[in-house]
């Protein structure tokens, strides 16, 4: 069940710290290094567009709204800058727009404003591959891989939320997931490496939302550019979700994971080191990687090698 908005309005008015501000004159690099470090501490998560303020306010205003307890900052936000003439499709210099800001943010009711302003829902993201900075993303498939959100839920209790804060943001990908197929967004596209919206909604284990892309129509046999199925996407325990797609007339895995760095992170987390599972084998991982593996005897690459996967208990 989706919180309505004034239920959101009166959990996030009872939060009880304040939002942190970040220079706009970071560099690419060192914005990157920020969201690392928000793993261990305040979580930020930000993007290039960061670097060009006075041109993109809307992409802006999202950002307001992305510490714990803060969504209706940004909804305020957002809705000041488009009241103001803010074009609700621009884009920021890494040519994204503000719904696929929002969507990464795992924002649903900043969402819900943009597609109630006019964003446009089947764009494709422009100009970048950092991490989860990559081009060909669209909101759907931004909402169906919503990861941060999960992480504000961990953190709910030590920043003293009050009650329904938790399943208020773990509702968040399923509502995002259901508005945007409730305007229009085409299940059928794929990132650039061949993964589709239902793909990542099974990766990240949001079933209410596989459920709803299987509704839509979503091919539960599309394969990506490695030859894998949804399917391959799914945790072995996540038996509602390998039940959605197998009712839906999945054939059977192929039997390569597709999930492989997301389970790293979890075999990695415990063993001591504090990721958000955001399934994204970038600089970080393979860091920890690295460190794992000069521990543990094993070729310091870095890389998710065989040897490595097994000493981690991950299936390949």
């Amino acid at each position: 069940m989706f919180l309505t908005s004034m239920d959101i309005a009166s959990i996030e008015k009872q939060a009880t710290f304040g939002s942190c501000a970040v220079s706009n004159v970071l560099g690419t690099e060192m914005t990157m290094a920020i969201f690392r470090w928000g793993r261990t501490s305040w979580v930020f998560l930000l993007s290039v567009s960061l670097l060009a303020q006075s041109k993109s306010p809307v992409c802006d205003a999202v950002h307001k709204g992305h510490a714990v307890g803060h969504e209706q900052d940004g909804v305020n936000a957002v809705r000041q800058a488009l009241d103001a003439g803010g074009d609700v499709n621009e884009r920021d210099q890494a040519g994204w727009t503000p719904i696929m800001h929002a969507a990464l943010e795992c924002r649903a009711q900043i969402l819900d404003l943009l597609l109630e302003r006019g964003a446009l829902v089947n764009v494709r993201s422009e100009a970048i591959n950092q991490g989860f900075m990559t081009t060909g993303r669209t909101p759907l498939l931004l909402a169906a891989g919503c990861f941060i959100s999960r992480r504000r839920a961990q953190l709910a209790p030590e920043r003293q939320m009050p009650r329904g804060y938790i399943e208020y943001e773990l509702a968040a990908a399923e509502k995002m997931v259901h508005d945007l197929l409730t305007h229009g967004a085409d299940v059928t596209v794929t990132d650039i490496d061949g993964r589709t919206p239902l793909m990542m909604a099974v990766m990240h284990r949001w079933p209410d939302a596989v459920r709803d892309l299987i509704a839509a129509h979503a091919d539960v046999n599309a394969r990506d550019r490695e030859g894998r199925l949804a399917i391959d996407y799914a945790d072995a325990s996540d038996s509602e979700t390998i039940a959605a797609l197998k009712n839906a007339g999945s054939e059977k895995p192929a039997g390569h994971s597709g999930r492989i760095a997301c389970d790293a992170e979890v075999a990695l987390n415990k063993l001591g080191s504090d990721f958000i599972q955001d399934c994204i084998p970038g600089a970080d991982l393979a860091r920890a990687v690295k460190k794992f593996q000069e521990g543990h005897g094993l070729s310091s690459s870095g890389q998710l090698d065989p040897p490595t996967l097994k000493a981690l208990g991950v299936r390949p």
